[in-house]
């Protein structure tokens, strides 16, 4: 499944309907990549689970709670334990038009917040303190690594770098036809795929299939249906 930033906000929504303002009563890490909450809410008990699984990344609510998977616990882990347990959760926030979902704590020992970056390999789950310092991350990115973000405790928290692309809110006839131009001959989905944000593989290709009836059609199909 692709979990694109369509997916994200109705997951943002959902949580602000059930989560929003209730108590983590547990932190768990069912593997190395993942983490689970289970938060206290509405006098009831609901269970979140975040993964930054290159393959699987996803953060969602689940029926069944998360079980402790891994021997030892992870820095990650015993940070979320202090700041996290015990703490509620103050504001569930989705930057627009991105993959990225941000748990805003409010715990006893100050403020943090619970970013989960749903990414594919580049995906991660991030704990940041009030100043917007990352305290730890499931998964460290060094200098060595990569020179266009490091993610390692006491660094600046950046978000990823925004995707030149249009996003879908400000979409009009004129933008969207200027969009498909540039992609000359390409297949409708891959124009819209490359040229919007919010979009999925998945997505576009519905969206050329009920247009022209054949998800692999060619730009150039879009005005020959209008004309």
């Amino acid at each position: 499944m692709y979990f694109d930033a369509l997916t994200m906000a109705a997951v943002a929504h959902e949580l602000r309907e059930t989560i929003l303002g209730g108590r983590v009563q547990k932190v768990l890490q069912p593997d190395d990549l993942s983490i689970g909450l289970e938060v206290y809410a509405g006098r009831q008990r609901h269970y979140l689970l975040a993964s930054a699984h290159p393959q699987h990344c996803r953060v969602h609510l689940t029926q069944t709670r998360p079980r402790r998977g891994v021997e030892a616990p992870s820095p990650l882990l015993l940070l979320l334990r202090k700041y996290a347990r015990g703490g509620r959760i103050s504001a569930v926030v989705q930057p627009p038009w991105e993959r990225i979902l941000q748990l805003e704590l409010d715990h006893p020992l100050g403020m943090s917040t619970l970013i989960v970056e749903v990414m594919g390999r580049h995906s991660n789950i991030i704990l940041v303190d009030a100043t917007g310092e990352v305290m730890d991350a499931i998964k460290r990115v060094t200098p060595e690594m990569t020179r266009v973000r490091v993610v390692l405790p006491h660094r600046p928290y950046a978000p990823p770098p925004p995707l030149a692309k249009l996003a879908l809110s400000d979409l009009t006839e004129h933008r969207l036809r200027r969009t498909l131009a540039a992609a000359q001959d390409a297949p409708l989905w891959r124009a819209l795929l490359g040229g919007l944000r919010g979009m999925s593989p998945l997505l576009a290709r519905e969206i050329a299939c009920r247009a022209l009836g054949d998800a692999e059609a060619p730009v150039s199909a879009v005005d020959s249906l209008s004309s």
